[in-house]
């Protein structure tokens, strides 16, 4: 996804450049790659939650695994 976010702020500079976007565009535009990366940073934090939270779920103390395989 990071990828994606950097090819569009890339288009969106080039655009710029060129002039070819008005200034309700260019605050459109601005706005929506702003939002962009905060869900990007959100989708992240919410990605190592869930894999923090899973990974707990999966563990056994070596106490009760040991005893079980005994």
């Amino acid at each position: 996804m990071n990828e994606a976010l950097t090819s569009l702020k890339q288009r969106y500079e080039e655009l710029n450049k060129k002039s070819k976007l008005d200034e309700a565009a260019q605050a459109l535009f601005t706005e929506l790659l702003t939002e962009a990366e905060r869900l990007q940073a959100s989708n992240l934090t919410l990605r190592r939650t869930i894999l923090k939270s899973s990974s707990k779920e999966s563990r056994m103390s070596t106490k009760l695994r040991d005893a079980l395989y005994e």
